[in-house]
């Protein structure tokens, strides 16, 4: 009877065991697909930016070349189309400055999941 009772108990042990390691598992695959979203999301605000920035430099290629067609003109149609141009040039230089920063400083994909994962080998050590 007593080697019956042990058994039932650690059979009830096994299970409570394999029940906390898929909690476990659960919750690291959560923290997951956490990190994808937001790396998903990042990649869409930088593609974005890059975009953009692209746009405006392209703006301003096509505005430099008018300004150079239109220096041939008369007067004040120079200033106009130089003032546009570097609007563009000057939007288009910080958006991708933007860009540049937000590579530079954005966090390491898959970053939580990896700190958890190093808390969960520290407590089983």
């Amino acid at each position: 009877m007593n080697q019956a009772s042990e058994g039932v108990g650690l059979l009830a042990r096994v299970r409570a065991l394999a029940s906390g390691l898929l909690e476990i598992l659960e919750t690291r695959l959560e923290l997951v697909g956490a990190d994808l979203e937001l790396q998903a999301e990042r990649l869409r605000v930088l593609i974005a930016l890059l975009f953009a920035g692209l746009l405006f430099l392209a703006l301003a290629l096509v505005f430099v070349s008018v300004l150079a067609i239109a220096a041939f003109w008369d007067t004040y149609r120079l200033a106009a189309i130089a003032a546009v141009a570097a609007i563009h040039l000057a939007a288009g230089t910080g958006c991708l400055l933007w860009l540049r920063r937000l590579v530079r400083i954005g966090p390491r994909p898959f970053e939580a999941t990896i700190a958890e994962l190093r808390q969960d080998i520290a407590r089983l050590r």
